[in-house]
């Protein structure tokens, strides 16, 4: 089959021998693509500094079906995201969500939606103020893209409607159940559904619809968002279990962020 070319973005790179690598690729015309980058490490490489992660350029390949790695024949650097990598905070959770991308998505199942998502919150990344809420903006678009999405205006569990801010959980208190298990908010009635179910507050359950509700274009919008401290953590809870129990995977990226960021 004649070279493909398309507009990619740098999710994954590993080492294969001496000069070579694996580059992993989140494209728009062709989902996730893994190609062999021959001889790259070597310093008279054209590609050397090009295929660094996060990186945004022209991918051009040799496209065979149902081959686990493609051939890789150039790739032209558009942008490497200079304002992420210049700050420690900003290039972590830029690796955590190429990891996150990478966990889910497939060879071959083209979604333009996801590439434009990765792409316009690298742009809003480089200067945003509250670096985590975008990536709770992340998680949950990329979620409701890639067919996981949680539910969050009806049960969970028998589709009744959950409208009300002052539901009453397990504990007395007000608050609102949220099940990874079943997939999103229990109601009153199914709530020994999942016995493990997170506990979160109302605002935070409408925190999640705002940002899931929110379009590319109007994410200057998350800096005016005022979120405590509590809804902070909460929406960090959920979003991290869910993603956890879908992928099957402990995000390594996730876990550095964790251990070595600050909690809000």
């Amino acid at each position: 089959m004649p070279a493909q070319k398309t507009e990619a973005i740098v999710i994954r790179t590993y080492p294969l021998r001496d000069a070579h690598k694996i580059i992993t690729f989140y494209t728009p015309d062709f989902g996730r693509v893994k190609a062999v980058a021959y001889g790259v490490k070597s310093p008279k490489s054209k590609l050397s500094g090009r295929l660094e992660l996060l990186n945004h350029g022209m991918l051009l390949f040799n496209y065979r079906e149902n081959r686990d790695l493609q051939s890789l024949s150039g790739f032209e650097l558009i942008e490497g995201f200079d304002g992420i990598r210049d700050d420690f905070t900003r290039i972590t959770y830029g690796c955590y969500l190429a990891e996150l991308v990478d966990a889910i998505a497939s060879e071959g199942d083209a979604n333009p939606e996801i590439f434009h998502l990765l792409q316009n919150t690298y742009h809003v990344l480089t200067d945003i103020e509250d670096v985590a809420m975008l990536a709770r903006f992340f998680e949950i678009k990329f979620l409701d893209l890639a067919g996981y999405a949680p539910q969050l205006s009806h049960c969970a569990n028998c589709g009744s409607n959950v409208t009300s801010p002052y539901l009453k959980n397990k504990q007395g208190t007000a608050g609102m159940l949220f099940s990874v298990q079943q997939g999103g908010i229990l109601c009153n009635n199914c709530q020994n559904r999942d016995t493990s179910a997170y506990s979160i507050t109302p605002g935070s359950c409408e925190l999640l619809k705002a940002l899931r509700h929110l379009k590319l274009a109007e994410l200057d919008k998350i800096n005016r968002i005022r979120a405590s401290t509590l809804n902070h953590r909460e929406l960090k809870l959920v979003l991290s279990s869910f993603i956890r129990y879908h992928t099957e995977r402990n995000l390594k990226s996730l876990k550095f962020i964790e251990s070595v960021l600050p909690s809000v």
